[in-house]
């Protein structure tokens, strides 16, 4: 339902963005009236699609692994530095949604000249969205603990 939710959200993102630049080029190149807010909105937009885009990367497990080396190992080996691989991943997720809910606490006063709005509006997306990300590693975690009881239990 999350995964859902989060491809929903980043396809109308888009939508709304190539909207939003389409429009901003057309009134002032067309219309000779630029639509100032245009450009602010869509980098706002940007900054949440690319940390919503890393979450849904973690939930279809498409980030790079480079696990070549790890294949030489034993088997039993490979299962041990798979579990350590993938803590270590949570740990660096968890820690990188701290920081960015730190720096989102720091921007949280500022506001944009041209939109009047908080610039906490943009970095807020790093700490939920990490929390996003950690979300979908534990339960990709979770799942291929149980699908690797059921191998060695068959």
């Amino acid at each position: 339902m999350v995964f859902r939710l989060e491809k929903i959200f980043l396809g109308l993102s888009l939508a709304l963005m190539v909207t939003l630049l389409s429009a901003g080029v057309f009134f002032r190149y067309v219309l000779n009236d630029p639509i100032v807010w245009s450009e602010s909105i869509a980098k706002l937009l940007i900054v949440w699609m690319t940390f919503l885009g890393a979450s849904i990367a973690f939930s279809e497990k498409s980030h790079i692994r480079v696990d070549s080396l790890v294949d030489y190992f034993p088997f039993k080996a490979r299962q041990i530095i798979k579990h350590i691989v993938e803590l270590f991943t949570v740990s660096i997720v968890a820690y990188m949604g701290y920081l960015g809910f730190i720096y989102f606490e720091t921007t949280i006063t500022s506001t944009s000249p041209i939109l009047g709005i908080s610039i906490g509006y943009f970095s807020f997306g790093m700490p939920i969205l990490f929390a996003f990300s950690v979300f979908h590693i534990l339960v990709n975690y979770i799942s291929n603990i149980d699908k690797s009881e059921e191998t060695q239990t068959c």
